[in-house]
Order: C-alpha cells, then structure tokens, then sequence
C-alpha cells in the first residue's frame, strides 16, 4: 500500500458549533493560544504577579494622572505606581456589590457599582453629591457627568461643568423599548450608548436649547449581559439577548460568534460576566488584538467553574484562555476579573492583585499554564494506520542544560486518548524545526490533542501525519 504525507488541517479555526465527534477539518479547542495570522500556533502570555493590594477582594482596573487605580470588590481604591508602590486611596469606599466602573472627567476620577458616585480627586476619595443617584454605570461627556439609575430606563445629569450638582429635573429617559439601561458608554466618536435587553439607543450632545442630549437611532440587537460591551475597531461589540457576540456600527450589526454558537448558548451561569478593557482598551498583546469575555461561574467543559473567551477581533478568530489547578490537574477559570492598558504594558486584575501580562512568561504567576490544540476527527472512508506524526515549530529556547517538552496524544474512533508521547524543545542553539513522534496505530478517525505546560513559548507551524490505507 502507498504511504502518503498528509497535513493536520491546523490552519482552520475553532469551531464550537457542533459536537466535537461531529466537526470535520476545524480545531475543536485551542487553549492559552491563538491562531496566528500565518496559519500557525501561538502561545498566550502568562502572568507575573505585579502589586499586592491590601484585601482579596475581585480587582476592577483603570488609570489616573499616569498611575494605575485598583478598585475592589471590598470597596477599596489603591493607586499603584509604574514601579508597583501601592497605596490605599479610600476615604469613602466603592459599594453596591456589583463591578466597578469608572469615568474620567476633566478633573477628577469617577467611580461606581450600584451604590454612590465615589470620586478620586487628590489622596483619597469622597462622595461626589449626596444629591448623586444611587448608580451602576456613569459617564462624562462635554463637562456633563452622565448616570443611568439602578434598575430603570432612567437617565440623570449634571449641568455642564457642575459634577456635584444634580438638579432633579435634569433627566431624561432612554425610551425607545421599555426595558432598564443595564449598559452606558461614551464612545471615542463622543456618541452616548444606552444598552437595554431589547435595543441599544444612541443620544448625542445638543450644542443649542435647554436639553443637552437627543437620541438619535436605536439598534435591534439589546444587551443581553450588563458589562459586557466594548469599543474596538471602529465599532461596538457586545453579546445580545440572544447570547451572540455582535459587532456593531451605526445601526448595522453582525454576528460574530457563529463558530462558537452552541457553545455560549449552553452556558449555564452568567452571573458577573464582564468583557474587558471597558469601555474602549481592548487588549493588544504580541502583535495581536484581542477583546476577553469571561464567564466567571459558568460551568466549563471540564466541570470546574470559569469559561473565559479571547476574541482576535480583527481576524474573527477564537480562542479560550484557562487557569490550572495542580491539586486535581484540570483547567480552571483563568484568574483575571479584569485588564487595562498602561505604559504600554498590559495588567489583569486578580483578587487581590494586580498581575502583569508577561510575553516571556508561561505561568499564570507560579500556576501551571497548559497550552493545548485539539484537532477535529481526521477521517477517511477507510481505516488507515498513522504510521508517523511530525511537527514543525521554533525549537533551540532552552538553556544549555534544560528544555521544555511538547507532547502529543491521539484517539482513534472516539475511544479515550492514548499516553502522551513527549518530546523536547531543544536546549539553546538545537534549531532543528522537525520533530517526530512515531505511530499511532490503526483506525478509521485519529484526533490528536498537542500540549504543552513547561516555561517555554510555543509557535507551532505546521503538523503533517504519514498514512497507509489498509484496505477497503
């Protein structure tokens, strides 16, 4: 029988839509990594822890006069500085038990999470207005600060250039459908978005006239997951009530999630979910453009608690980021609640931490990354014997004395995964990029899982398997 090189289809995307006994030809996970615009594999970065702060609570991220500011669940502010000081700003705390949203004014920072507007001006923070409504979701737009009321259609302002003055008549009402704001941004074009279930309503500024604000159109697609929008490229992107990532702009949207449909239809638990970089600091790491949405509660395919997404928007690509636990060797929610952007470095909010994203590190601060590819079921109408696997990818990044490994498994017809089979990533200056892992047996489908959980980067190329038919 003619043996034949034949290439791992590694090169498609991840898609979810399907079982992944029924997909053909797409990868059917990619964990801690991304699909390269070249067609390859490339590790995430990992953590490196960069601030302790002083309570455990959940770290909600933003930046004022060039320093970070921390705001936790706990209700603490801490400013942490480029060389990781951290100090404990909080006079009066942020309370209402729900996320952290901040708004810059020209003067000060603002802060909210259900409860009162807090504001950080110099040292510490205070009550903006005991007149303030009680607000999840706050904004700043030409000298007026913005706040939707809790659990309402309902919109307060203060006059232009007052912050702590809220006179009572300076409301209006996000009206379009009948449903409460559960989202508010000010885009970077200075357009004014109020996100309901049902729709999302555009007001701009008045320049002229007694009312400051007017709406200009509405969108079908609502919110259906308070903080989870964002701005990137030119657009809105947020997940409906429908549970579809959308891409909007103007009053045209587009479904981006249609790769990986049934999987968000079947998250169980929404609570708390966020998208990160609010409202537009999406995430821009090596050489890529990402935006995270995560599902902190949700059960995930492996049965602990944490689902965490990370959308390559430019490409329409997805890919999942996970955590690790040691104790039982299984993925678990990746530990940030939170990113933001400064000094051109990339910080993630933990719990009681500030970590910094590091493109040389491969643990999440100590704890076991795991990068993984899973194939989808290579097929042929006949049983066929894999009689060799080769990978190409960057190798020789070790030391003179260790390497990281990469290591490769296979099922064969559904039937559970072989042993791994390891191999090494070459100490310093072993450059060859092929490396071979032997047969894997006989047939009709092979899937293969390729991993790796050792401190190293990963950027694999290319896969190929050496097949012989063995009959009909």
């Amino acid at each position: 029988m003619a043996e034949d090189w034949q290439a791992l289809p590694l090169d498609q995307p991840l898609f979810l839509n399907l079982d992944p006994d029924a997909s053909i030809a797409y990868q059917t996970a990619i964990e801690n990594g991304f699909l390269n615009e070249l067609g390859g594999h490339t590790r995430f970065p990992g953590l490196d822890a960069f601030a302790q702060l002083g309570d455990n609570g959940r770290v909600y991220l933003h930046d004022w006069n060039g320093d970070l500011i921390a705001a936790t669940s706990k209700g603490q502010v801490y400013r942490v500085t480029q060389a990781g000081t951290v100090t404990n700003l909080t006079g009066v705390p942020v309370s209402g038990s729900r996320r952290a949203i901040f708004a810059k004014t020209d003067r000060e920072l603002l802060m909210a999470a259900g409860g009162p507007i807090i504001r950080l001006r110099a040292s510490r923070t205070e009550l903006l207005s005991e007149d303030a409504p009680l607000a999840a979701y706050i904004a700043w737009i030409d000298g007026y600060t913005i706040a939707a009321e809790l659990n309402s259609g309902r919109i307060y302002h203060t006059d232009a250039g007052l912050p702590d003055v809220w006179p009572a008549l300076s409301t209006f009402a996000a009206d379009g459908n009948p449903d409460n704001i559960n989202s508010m941004m000010v885009t970077p074009f200075r357009e004014i978005l109020f996100g309901g279930e049902k729709s999302i309503e555009q007001f701009e500024r008045v320049l002229t006239g007694d009312i400051p604000f007017f709406r200009r159109w509405a969108v079908g697609d609502g919110v259906g997951v308070p903080y989870a929008m964002i701005f990137a490229d030119n657009a809105v992107w947020t997940i409906n009530a429908l549970f579809e990532v959308v891409r909007f702009s103007g009053q045209i949207s587009q479904t981006i999630s249609s790769a990986i449909g049934k999987f968000i239809e079947e998250v169980d638990d929404w609570t708390d979910a966020w998208t990160g970089g609010y409202p537009d600091n999406p995430l821009h790491v090596v050489g890529q453009k990402f935006i995270i949405f995560q599902m902190p509660f949700a059960t995930n395919p492996y049965g602990s608690k944490g689902i965490t997404l990370l959308l390559d928007y430019r490409n329409k690509q997805w890919s999942e980021l996970y955590g690790w636990d040691d104790v039982s060797g299984t993925p678990r929610r990746w530990p940030g609640w939170s990113h933001w952007t400064l000094w051109n470095r990339h910080f993630v909010g933990g719990e009681g931490v500030v970590y910094e994203l590091n493109p040389g590190a491969f643990t999440n601060a100590g704890e076991t990354q795991r990068w993984l590819v899973r194939t989808a079921h290579m097929a042929s109408g006949n049983q066929i014997q894999v009689k060799a696997l080769r990978l190409r990818l960057r190798r020789g990044l070790g030391t003179n004395t260790t390497a990281a490994t990469i290591r490769v498994r296979c099922s064969r017809d559904g039937r559970p995964y072989s042993p791994w089979v390891r191999r090494t990533l070459g100490l310093a200056g072993q450059r060859e990029q092929i490396i071979e892992f032997g047969g894997f047996g006989n047939a009709y489908t092979f899937q293969f899982e390729i991993a790796s959980t050792d401190q190293a980067p990963v950027n694999l190329v290319k896969g190929e398997v050496k097949t012989e038919a063995l009959g009909h």
